[in-house]
């Protein structure tokens, strides 16, 4: 049995809420938009345009901003294009215009165009391989999502058995990081258990990870269809169906 479930056409997503009548809503769903892309745009805009790590969060916070003062990301059209390629196209528009905007300061003046009217034709400080940005913009998507479902299952672990996985996991999954010595092995020395219990418990928690990753996903997507196209890109397999 598959832990994928159908894409109901009344479900909550962040997405319709940006589009909702109730602000409290509308809130809701930007909260969840801006904290699963907040790493990727601030990435995104430190490469492409050449900005140190301070300089592109301002610059990110100044997109989130606008965006959300002139509900730049309520006009996503799903059918058209992924939302993350959609967003994309909006922080590039973004990013011309702040760059036409400063041009225009050091000439003394200058009309800038809105995010929605920008057209594509400025250059970035420092050129660099498109192939490059889209690879690190979906990395920091990957690690967003990652970080938020970890988050979510570190928070909900209720019981002792919970936050026993939780601290196996953290330990083999987390705070390893490219130590391929630790074994299972040394992790049932280390917390007193059997390999056998070692290997259930990490099970466990993995499985809670993956469900609030892909509960993550859903609130981001906004089609049955999107949902699993960016399963596929998360898993590189499309979730069977129950």
């Amino acid at each position: 049995m598959s832990d994928f479930t159908p894409f109901p056409e009344t479900r909550w997503t962040a997405l319709r809420a940006l589009k909702s009548d109730d602000n409290a809503t509308r809130q809701l769903g930007w909260d969840v938009v801006a904290r699963l892309y907040w790493h990727p745009v601030v990435s995104y805009v430190c490469v492409k345009w050449n900005l140190s790590e301070h300089d592109a969060q301002d610059t990110a916070q100044n997109f989130f901003t606008f965006a959300l003062e002139r509900d730049t990301l309520a006009k996503y059209e799903p059918g058209k294009a992924r939302f993350r390629s959609f967003l994309r196209v909006c922080l590039d528009r973004f990013l011309i215009n702040e760059h036409h905007a400063r041009s225009a300061q050091k000439r003394g003046g200058g009309r800038v165009e809105s995010i929605e009217t920008a057209g594509a034709d400025g250059t970035p400080l420092d050129p660099v391989d498109p192939e490059k940005l889209d690879d690190l913009f979906e990395r920091e998507w990957r690690r967003s999502l990652f970080e938020a479902a970890v988050s979510e299952v570190e928070t909900s672990c209720a019981t002792d058995t919970q936050k026993l996985q939780f601290a196996l996991f953290r330990r083999y999954d987390i705070d390893r990081g490219s130590d391929d010595r630790l074994t299972y092995d040394d992790l049932a020395r280390e917390f007193n258990l059997s390999v056998t219990s070692v290997t259930n418990h990490l099970h466990a928690v993995r499985t809670r990870v993956r469900l609030a990753l892909l509960e993550q996903l859903r609130a981001i997507t906004a089609s049955e269809q999107e949902f699993l196209e960016e399963s596929q890109a998360l898993f590189g397999a499309r979730p069977a169906q129950r």
